[in-house]
């Protein structure tokens, strides 16, 4: 490395191996400086421990090494050199003492303080910056990309080293990525996305839903606290399909709705902590603020028959749906279409627009691509929508009658009354979902 070289500006495709080469040149620079400091930054805390775990293996062992697990940090000892591992969450605790060198690891989601930090603490040693990410849209990595690109040919044209360095790394161009799996993303995934995520381009837009705020309607919702609901006070009786995502442990139960002939999404709660059987009680009262509910599309990945056994004790029409990488990237897709051709209307809801903004393509270690929230984040109401409108997709392009679908698309056959001579034939369970009150604001 070239000692006037201050800052390089990496843009990856992903699975390209950014984080192992990043750790390889941090590992160099650690053996050759004495009495240094060294940092990666990560978006998240969770996301350092990515590269503390390739720091480990590149550095000497322990002896020569001295491991820190509980502040991730490493330090070779015969050169006293440190090296940190921080998350970018709060840009202003990277402020303070000099720094001998930085890797900004997927900085494209970091605040541009986090660069604006690296560079106040490395302006009296001079330290070297590496940031590496996926692109995101053109957001200030890629602006800080262009400048360094457009510095690094005015210095070849003069002939002189330049101080920053510009490189662009195709997933396609890692020997390691088979050429099978590109070509599978490229058949799979919409141009945009495979552009961004596998050729390493900087496209207009970074989210995987891009241009949804075209679909935006209505005055700004903002919820406090974890249990809501809403139902659009324009609804006129259509008939409307239903998307429900469980809480598995952490995460949240949303329930959204879309009227069949507006396609808008005509209602929605989220709530969460609330065992399962409460929760199916507050879908049947959620579908009862509808004059007619065609389907309930529901999560039950992971959960095998269990939500299913329990819906089958109710009247409400539902489907159960095994969310895999090949039906979730077909459901992405499909909603990807709705919002690009503006054919869907959304209301103005902060809750689900952070999500739709954060909702992210990853790659696995066998290259299956999976679409989720970041790390950290939640995705239950995109997931949600996938559901529902997947629904709204199938039913409103059908052509199929859909008061005759009302009748006949019970998901545990037919529901036709058994005379019982005027005994109550109802079991506890049948009756705990069918004596239904308004009891949850």
């Amino acid at each position: 490395m070239s000692k006037d070289l201050i800052e390089i500006w990496v843009a990856c495709g992903t699975k390209f191996g950014k984080t192992f080469g990043a750790s390889a040149g941090m590992g160099i620079r650690s053996m050759t400086i004495h009495n240094g400091l060294l940092r990666w930054v990560a978006p998240i805390y969770a996301q350092t421990k990515i590269g503390f775990k390739y720091g480990r293996k590149i550095l000497p062992p322990e002896p020569y090494t001295k491991v820190d697990n509980h502040d991730l940090s490493l330090t070779v000892k015969g050169l006293d050199t440190r090296w940190e591992f921080k998350s970018g969450k709060y840009p202003e605790d990277l402020e303070g003492e000099g720094v001998h060198g930085y890797v900004l690891d997927e900085c494209a989601k970091m605040q541009e303080q986090v660069y604006d930090s690296a560079k106040t603490t490395t302006a009296v040693t001079r330290g070297p910056i590496m940031a590496i990410s996926t692109p995101r849209g053109r957001n200030w990595f890629y602006t800080k990309c262009m400048d360094a690109k457009e510095e690094m040919e005015w210095s070849i044209k003069k002939g002189i080293a330049p101080q920053k360095l510009y490189v662009t790394a195709p997933s396609i161009d890692n020997p390691m990525v088979s050429a099978a799996a590109v070509e599978d993303a490229r058949k799979s995934m919409p141009e945009r996305l495979f552009r961004q995520y596998y050729m390493a381009e900087f496209v207009d837009d970074g989210t995987v839903f891009t241009g949804f705020r075209k679909c935006l309607e209505g005055p700004n919702m903002t919820f406090p606290g974890d249990h809501y609901q809403w139902f659009d006070p324009d609804y006129s009786g259509e008939i409307v399909v239903l998307g429900a995502d469980w809480a598995k442990t952490h995460d949240y139960t949303v329930f959204t709705a879309f009227g069949i002939e507006s396609k808008k999404l005509v209602g929605f709660q989220r709530f969460h902590k609330t065992p399962y059987t409460e929760a199916i009680r507050r879908l049947v009262i959620f579908s009862k603020k509808f004059d007619d509910v065609i389907i309930a599309r529901h999560d039950k990945t992971g959960l095998g028959g269990v939500i299913d056994d329990q819906l089958s004790y109710t009247d409400l029409p539902y489907e159960g749906v095994t969310f895999t990488n090949s039906s979730k990237s077909e459901m992405v897709a499909m909603l990807i279409t709705s919002i690009e051709h503006g054919s869907i209307r959304l209301p103005m809801w902060e809750d689900m627009i952070a999500e739709l903004d954060a909702y992210e393509v990853a790659v696995t270690a066998i290259g299956n691509m999976t679409y989720s929230a970041p790390s950290g984040k939640h995705d239950d109401i995109v997931s949600s929508l996938l559901l529902s409108h997947s629904a709204l997709v199938q039913y409103s392009d059908s052509g199929m009658d859909l008061s005759y679908l009302d009748t006949t698309n019970k998901s545990n056959g037919s529901s036709d009354t058994i005379n019982t001579n005027g005994i109550d034939a109802l079991g506890p369970v049948e009756r705990f979902y069918k004596d239904l009150t308004e009891d949850y604001e």
